[in-house]
């Protein structure tokens, strides 16, 4: 799914300015596992530098700035294309531990892991 919004310049230089940015909520697939929740997302053609995850309080947000394709130093004949950036939120469940949460991205796809809390892990009642 892709929208454009706008967005005012954070350079400061125009601060009656704005520009259209294309977000683009990236595709997801969430795994649960015994002891953690597994989350992938689709974020193609952005830079590692550019991305972000942040886990705040119950929400975890990924974002990431695609660079543009062709540098500015040179005169463009025509140029329909706009500054791209992925976004997505996420509510995280009680019983996520937001204290250890892992990110790697290789080849397009940023995996996200968030453990479980202890309590909320299964165990094993012995029997006597």
């Amino acid at each position: 799914m892709t929208k454009e919004i706008e967005k005012t310049s954070t350079d400061g230089s125009d601060t009656g300015s704005s520009r259209t940015v294309r977000v683009i909520r990236p595709a997801v697939d969430i795994q649960e596992l015994a002891d953690a929740f597994v989350v992938r997302l689709d974020i193609p053609g952005a830079d590692k530098d550019t991305i972000a995850a942040r886990v705040n309080q119950s929400t975890l947000t990924v974002s990431a700035r695609v660079p543009e394709y062709f540098k500015r130093d040179a005169e463009l004949l025509y140029d329909n294309s706009l500054p791209t950036e992925y976004r997505r939120e996420f509510t995280l469940a009680d019983n996520v531990d937001t204290q250890t949460v892992e990110a790697l991205y290789d080849l397009g796809v940023l995996k996200v892991t968030l453990q479980k809390k202890r309590q909320f892990l299964p165990r094993e009642i012995k029997i006597q």
